[in-house]
This record gives structure tokens, C-alpha cells and sequence, in this order.
């Protein structure tokens, strides 16, 4: 036992600058990976139970999906990545193994070999990244969760890190039980299998169950989960097993175009597509699950809430407050200008309507009281006003309040009168126009503040005396962007309020920005594993390119046919990636809009594909300009002796 363990950490650190890579690389994704599992799942059990966003839900099954969510969305990356770190090499590996099982040594011998060449830097790497995110932990929680966790991890997350090794041994140690033919045919050479159109149809039962849980009517929850869950687990697998059959395929394609750089680089994809499957599986995840949490970024953006608050920080801040009498007019208006940045004040009265001779009730229809410039601030979604007619706002849909009076109509104060027990006496008599106010189609949902019929009342129409008859006036102020106007006007002694608060806008701003830089570090791990398992293939091609090179092969040949080679399989998978983390994310906002009012409902359009795509191009650009800059060097003397 011993000493085949001896064996495999002699071939990872002694043997050749191959073995070395491999043990660096292994060392890295260990590191990295334990790492990362470890901020975000201590920061998850930290921030339980309230979540990344608080505000999105209360319920206890939010809270528990959520946190899951984003484990797997960096966990299978992160994994993926393990394994086909563990796999790097794997023809070099299976031919010298396929050599020393036909000198007689045993299958266990063969699997001990693997566990040394690969648990030493793996451990290491683990126990270094579990360290580095206890010590990020803190920092990590303070800048995203506004918390400050302790430094100590959460069990779960040791635990779980642990996995990130044993997939790299796992993959490694793996020796596949062979027939004295088969491992004749490696220690040759191996020649590769097509891979079966099998991969496809998975992908295929995936995408159509994720179609039909938004396009059929009427699903209960059961079935709807069953097929979206269902659906984008299959997706995602065959996102994995996909690309080496598109690879192959794209690579016979290559080798028919007949061209020197065309040939090079199919034949070598055709000698291997399942490995470069693999070298690509981290980085398709990556871009399945980045691609997919661009529906959550739609859903979570198009909510009132976060509307609100953007247009406040970014466009116009708005605060409202109670003026009780002419004598607080000065007092407000000298805040206003303290905090600086004003661009209106805008004074509305309103009342209770009803019609000629009729005494008001507590949900009787209101009035309000302003000017057609100022209703186009206080209310964008209404239209048509004009400041000599008073005029219906109609419902924005059917709320079940009954007909609003029409013809005479008496106006009254909101202001309850204990004395007699009512609202007092009209205010003020007026003619309601035959035709109403209109809805403008197309304002933000949160824009339109009630959907309940409203009498507008131009203030030419209400003399000055009795407009402070109606009670207190509301006013409303308008400034120059800020995150938090009402506090600004709170800390001058107004108390100033809106309906959508920083503190509500908080939690929805901080849960999207966490799910932008989880997909950065998403597609990093994964661009990261591409790195290493390109820079693997090319340094295992060496001798191949010292034989090209002898024969008198042009070295921009063997450039262009290894950009060739990197960009197809980028290309072919990472397409078909882009496409399935699109389609799961349409069919995840889809299903969100089953039964919501049109107004609130998003859709989710081409244009979310573009971080993922550009992020995807550029790394895979600098991925091909790396890997490619020994190709021209000069020929030592071992490769030539090896060629």
C-alpha cells in the first residue's frame, strides 16, 4: 500500500513539469474551492433567518430555498471544477496505467497510485482554503450582508468543503476495469469513442418539461414544481453531456474542410471530445447558472419596491409629510431649503365625496385637490387633465367600490368631527364633467399610488379660505437624486414619509448585487478550471508539436489550429449553455407571472444574455492567447527525443 502511495506522489512532484502542473493545479482548485464554499455557506447559516431578502417573503420555505439556491449555484461549479481537475491528463494517466496493469500490477495498486498523486496537494489545498475563508468570513459579511460574522465557519460549511478534495482524488483515482485487449489499445494509444446521441435526448426531456410548466394552463403548485425543478435538473445535466457530442461532430467538420489548421485541430478534438466535455463541465455550469439568475435579477428588479428606490437614487428623490396649518408652510419650506436641492413643493388637499345631500361615510370616495401640472407629478398615470373641469380619475381596474356620484356633488373634510359625531358640513358643491380623466398606459406599476376612482378637483375652483377647510394639506417635495430624502427632512424636525423606504429598498438592492457577484465568481471558477485544463492539453502536446515542427510544420499553423481548437468547444458549449440557462431562466419568470395582475408581470428579453456572453468571450480570448504562447518557442532537447 505504502508504496504505491510513494509512487503516485513521486510521478505529482518528481517525475516530470507535467506532474508538476497537474499537483499545482490541484493544490489551486482545492484552495479556491474549499474557500469559496465556506464564505458563502457560513455566510448563509449567518444570515438565516433573514436571508439575502428579507422583504421578498416571510415564509419559512423562502428561507430555506434561497440559501440552497445559491449553495448550488457556487457548489456545482466548484465541484465540477474538482473533478475535472482530478481528471487532467486522463489519456497520459490511462496509457501509462493500461502499461504498468499489463506488467502485472494490481487494480488497487493502480487506485492507490491516483490517491497519492493527487490527496497530498489536495489536502493541502483544502485545509489552506478553509483558513482563508474563515478569514474572509468578517470581511465578505460587511460588505455584502451588513453583518460582521464570527470568524468561525459553520460546521456545514467544513463539511461540505471536504467534498472539493475527494472529488479531485475521486476523479484521479478512478481506474476503469479493462480486458487484456483494451488495455493493449491504450498503452498504444487510446482511440476515442463517438459519443451516443443519448446526451442529447436528456437535454432534450429537460427542455421540454421546463416549456410546458409555463405553457400549459391551469397546473396546481405540484405538478408546476415537478416539471420546473425536474426540467432544469435535466437541463442542466445535459448542458454537461452535450458539448463532447457537439465537439466531435463540429470536430468531423473540421477535418472534411481539408485545411492544414482545419485538420490539426479536428483531428485532435476528434481524439477526445469527452475529455474536453470535461475540461469544459465547470465552466458550462458556470454559464448555465449565470444565465439562469439573470430571471431572479429580472423578477427581483422589476418589483415596486426596487423601482422606487432606483428612481429616488437616480432620477428624483420624493418625500411627503402633513401640513396642519398655514403657520407650518414657513417651517417646512426653511427645511426644505436647508437640506438643499429642492425642485417643488407641492400643497393637495383632499376630501370625501358624495353626492348632493348625502352624508359621508368612513370608505367614501375621495377627493383631491391641485393643479394639472402638479397631478402630473403627484399622479404620472393620469391623463387628459384640464384646470377648469372637475372630473372622475377612474379605477385602474375593478375594485368592488360601487358607481362614483356623477352631476352635483358635495365635498367634505376628512377630518372626523367627535363633537357631532360626522365630518361636518360640505366644504364645497361642485359639477362633476360627463367625461373622466384617463389612464396612460405604460407608467411603472409603483408610480401609480391608487387604483381606486378619485375626484379631481382643480385648485382654480376651490377658493383659498376654503381649501384649508378640507383639514391639513399633504405635502409633497421633489429633490435632486439622494438614497433617503424623508430622513434628510426627519433630522431638520419634519416628519416627512413615503411609501416605498430605503430601509424596504435596502434588502432587494443588496440580494441583486450578491447574485451579480456570484455569477462574476461563478464564471471565474469556471473560466479558472477552462485555464487550467487548456494549459494541461497544451503542455501534454508538446511532443506532438516537436513532431509537427520537424516535419516542417509552420508554426502559425499549430497557432491557429490551437485557437481553433479552444474557441469550437467554447463555442458549440458555450452556446448551448448560454441557451439553457436562458431558457430556465424564462421559464423561472414565466411561471412567476401565473396569476399576477399585468402590471407587475416582467418578461425577460435577449438582452440579459449579454454579461454572460461578453464575460465569456473575453476570458475565453485571453484563455486561447495564453495557452498558445510556448507553441513557438524554441525546440529542447528532450522534446525532440521524445518526438
Amino acid at each position: 500500500m505504502l508504496p504505491s502511495l510513494r509512487l503516485g506522489l513521486a510521478l505529482a512532484l518528481r517525475a516530470t513539469d507535467h506532474g508538476r502542473f497537474r499537483a499545482l493545479s490541484a493544490l489551486l482548485m482545492s484552495l479556491i474551492g474549499c474557500a469559496l464554499l465556506v464564505v458563502v455557506l457560513s455566510l448563509l447559516d449567518a444570515g438565516r433567518p433573514r436571508s439575502l431578502a428579507p422583504g421578498i417573503a416571510a415564509s419559512d420555505v423562502f428561507e430555506l430555498i434561497l440559501p440552497g439556491i445559491v449553495a448550488l449555484a457556487i457548489g456545482l461549479p466548484v465541484l465540477a471544477a474538482a473533478a475535472a481537475t482530478g481528471r487532467m491528463s486522463e489519456q497520459d494517466r490511462s496509457r501509462r496505467m493500461a502499461r504498468l496493469h499489463l506488467l502485472g500490477m494490481r487494480r488497487r495498486d493502480q487506485v492507490l497510485i491516483g490517491v497519492g498523486e493527487s490527496l497530498p496537494p489536495a489536502l493541502i489545498g483544502a485545509v489552506g482554503g478553509m483558513a482563508v475563508g474563515a478569514l474572509l468570513v468578517p470581511w465578505v459579511g460587511k460588505m455584502l450582508l451588513e453583518m460582521t460574522p464570527s470568524p468561525s465557519v459553520a460546521p456545514a460549511a467544513v463539511i461540505v468543503a471536504f467534498a472539493v478534495p475527494l472529488c479531485l482524488v475521486a476523479g484521479a483515482a478512478t481506474s476503469a476495469r479493462r480486458t487484456h485487449g483494451e488495455d493493449l489499445e491504450r498503452a498504444r494509444g487510446e482511440v476515442a469513442r463517438r459519443p451516443g446521441l443519448w446526451r442529447a435526448a436528456i437535454l432534450v426531456i429537460g427542455l421540454v418539461m421546463l416549456m410546458l410548466s409555463w405553457s400549459l394552463p391551469r397546473l396546481s403548485n405540484a405538478p408546476l414544481v415537478v416539471l420546473f425543478l425536474g426540467g432544469a435538473g435535466l437541463a442542466a445535466l445535459g448542458s454537461l453531456l452535450l458539448p463532447a457530442l457537439l465537439v466531435r461532430r463540429s470536430a468531423d467538420v473540421l477535418v472534411r474542410a481539408g485545411t492544414p489548421v482545419t485538420v490539426v485541430a479536428g483531428r485532435r478534438l476528434q481524439s477526445q471530445p469527452a475529455v474536453l466535455g470535461r475540461v469544459l463541465g465547470a465552466l458550462v455550469i458556470g454559464v448555465v447558472v449565470t444565465t439562469a439568475a439573470q430571471g431572479l435579477v429580472s423578477v427581483l428588479s422589476a418589483t415596486p419596491i426596487y423601482q422606487a428606490g432606483r428612481h429616488y437614487r437616480e432620477v428624483e428623490a420624493v418625500a411627503e409629510t402633513w401640513v396642519p396649518d398655514q403657520a407650518s408652510v414657513a417651517d417646512l419650506e426653511g427645511a426644505v431649503e436647508r437640506v438643499g436641492g429642492a425642485r417643488n413643493i407641492i400643497y393637495s388637499a383632499q376630501g370625501f365625496v358624495v353626492a348632493a345631500g348625502s352624508t359621508p361615510g368612513e370608505y367614501s370616495f375621495q377627493a383631491l385637490i391641485s393643479t394639472c401640472k402638479e397631478l402630473r407629478i403627484l399622479r404620472p398615470e393620469v391623463g387628459d387633465c384640464r384646470d377648469d373641469r372637475v372630473a372622475w380619475i377612474p379605477a385602474s381596474r375593478d375594485l368592488d367600490l360601487g358607481t362614483p356620484p356623477q352631476g352635483t356633488v358635495d365635498l367634505f373634510s376628512t377630518e372626523y368631527d367627535e363633537a357631532t359625531g360626522g365630518f361636518g358640513d360640505p366644504v364645497l358643491q361642485l359639477d362633476v364633467a360627463e367625461k373622466d380623466l384617463v389612464r396612460v398606459p405604460g407608467v411603472p406599476a409603483w408610480q401609480e399610488t391608487d387604483p381606486a376612482p378619485t375626484l379631481f378637483v382643480p385648485r382654480a375652483l376651490v377658493p383659498h379660505e376654503q381649501l384649508w377647510q378640507f383639514g391639513r394639506l399633504e405635502a409633497t417635495i421633489t429633490a435632486d437624486p439622494r438614497p433617503d430624502l424623508p430622513a434628510e427632512l426627519q433630522a431638520e424636525g419634519i416628519d416627512a414619509h413615503i411609501g416605498w423606504t430605503a430601509e424596504d429598498f435596502a434588502p432587494y438592492h443588496a440580494t441583486i448585487d450578491t447574485i451579480r457577484l456570484l455569477n462574476l465568481v461563478v464564471l471565474a471558477v469556471g473560466l479558472g478550471a477552462f485555464l487550467l485544463g487548456t494549459a494541461d492539453l497544451a503542455i501534454g502536446r508538446r511532443q506532438e508539436h516537436a513532431r509537427l515542427r520537424l516535419l516542417g510544420t509552420p508554426v502559425g499553423v499549430l497557432r491557429r489550429a490551437h485557437w481553433l481548437e479552444v474557441a469550437l468547444p467554447l463555442v458549440v458549449g458555450g452556446g448551448a449553455a448560454l441557451a439553457i440557462g436562458h431558457l430556465v431562466a424564462v421559464a423561472f419568470v414565466e411561471t412567476g407571472n401565473r396569476g399576477m395582475d399585468p402590471g407587475l408581470t416582467t418578461h425577460l428579453g435577449i438582452s440579459s444574455l449579454t454579461g454572460p456572453v461578453l464575460a465569456v468571450v473575453g476570458g475565453s480570448v485571453a484563455i486561447a492567447l495564453l495557452t498558445s504562447l510556448g507553441i513557438g518557442a524554441p525546440l529542447r532537447s528532450d522534446h525532440i527525443r521524445r518526438a
